[in-house]
C-alpha cells in the first residue's frame, strides 16, 4: 500500500527535484524542467535517440510534451549507487487524444540534478500498433 508523503503529490516520494520535475513539466515550462538536469544531463524518451544537455532537453520538450500532463501515482528509491540515487515512479501521461501508463526512472546527483530521466511506456508494442486516435473512432 503507498501513502502520501507530508507535502508531496506524489505518493511514496518527497525529494524536492522529482516533484519540480513533474510541476514544471506539467505547466509546460520547458526550460525550468531543462534546468533540474545536471549540463550533461540525458533524457531518454521512448522509441527515440537519447537528448543529451540542457537546451537540447529543453528544445525536444518544446517540441514533444505541449500539451501532455504526467502523473505519476507511485515511486521508490532504487538504489544509492556510489554518490547518485536512483527512483522509479510509475504512473500515466494524458496526451491530448490518449492516455498511456508510463515509468520513469530518474538518477539523481550529490547536487540534486538530474543526470537521467528514462521514460517506458508501459504497453504492449501489440496495444500501440492497435491504438486508434479518438478524433478516428466512431
Amino acid at each position: 500500500m503507498t501513502h502520501l508523503v507530508q507535502g508531496s503529490p506524489i505518493p511514496t516520494i518527497d525529494e524536492p527535484t522529482l516533484i519540480a520535475y513533474f510541476a514544471a513539466l506539467n505547466d509546460e515550462r520547458y526550460e525550468d524542467v531543462a534546468g533540474l538536469f545536471a549540463e550533461e544531463g540525458v533524457l531518454y524518451p521512448p522509441f527515440e535517440e537519447p537528448v543529451i544537455g540542457r537546451r537540447a532537453i529543453a528544445h525536444y520538450l518544446h517540441l514533444e510534451a505541449v500539451g501532455m500532463r504526467a502523473e505519476p501515482r507511485t515511486g521508490e528509491l532504487l538504489t544509492t549507487e556510489g554518490t547518485e540515487r536512483r527512483y522509479r515512479l510509475v504512473g500515466n501521461a494524458q496526451l491530448p487524444l490518449f492516455r498511456v501508463n508510463v515509468a520513469w526512472q530518474f538518477g539523481l546527483n550529490p547536487g540534486n540534478q538530474i543526470t537521467f530521466v528514462k521514460v517506458d511506456l508501459l504497453a504492449t508494442l501489440e496495444e500501440l500498433l492497435n491504438y486508434q486516435p479518438l478524433r478516428q473512432q466512431r
